[in-house]
């Protein structure tokens, strides 16, 4: 997707009714993949500012304060995300959102391993602070790389997988997906992180 002009990024920052569509049944027939070889993050994806960039091969955040960085490529609907990532931050605190629309944060899913400074790892719905949010107590590494599988097999169940353990399962009768809920990003709060060997698999259904 082309780079946008100021004035039409900021009629979509004025709410969700100018936000941009993305059709429904707008999917990848192949697997995305993304090993930071290429330091053009504008080629592949909506890069709105902040800290990120491409450091030795590897995707980088100094702490963007939750302004994600969304991947053009749309998911299906159901769908495999693998990637690793690494904290360098005693804090931890990695984070992606899932089925978001594109340029907002907390648009989707919200996908936490070690936040709250190291104390816990959720999957929430629209809002981190969810109450219905699936969650559990954590305690993670600093400087260690760890593999995540975020993935939905049934049109409504994601699941996080991070080196090999599942961790999380959310349940969602009423599924983020269509037109604005069709896109991947990486995000983050305040912590140092890196990310890296994005793989994104189309799933059936």
């Amino acid at each position: 997707m082309r780079a946008l002009p100021l004035l039409l990024w900021l009629v979509w920052i004025g709410g969700p009714s100018c936000l941009p569509t993305f059709p429904q049944g707008e999917q990848s027939a192949h697997p995305v993949t993304d090993t930071f070889d290429d330091a053009d993050l504008r080629s592949r994806y909506h890069h709105q500012g902040g800290s990120w960039r491409v450091v030795d091969g590897k995707l980088t955040t100094l702490g963007d304060r939750n302004l994600p960085l969304w991947l053009q490529a749309p998911l299906s609907k159901n769908v495999r995300i693998e990637f690793t990532s690494t904290s360098t931050s005693p804090a931890l605190d990695m984070k992606v959102e899932v089925f978001g629309d594109g340029i907002r944060h907390e648009s989707g899913y919200i996908v936490i391993v070690g936040g709250w400074n190291n104390t816990t790892t959720v999957i929430a719905r629209l809002d981190e602070h969810e109450k219905g949010r699936a969650s559990r107590r954590s305690h993670w590494d600093e400087g260690k790389t760890y593999r995540w599988i975020i993935q939905r097999t049934d049109g409504r169940t994601l699941e996080l997988f991070v080196d090999g353990e599942r961790l999380l399962r959310y349940e969602d009768p009423d599924p983020l997906w269509g037109e604005r809920n069709n896109r991947f990003a990486f995000s983050g709060w305040e912590s140092v992180v890196t990310f890296d060997n994005l793989v994104i698999t189309p799933l059936p259904g």
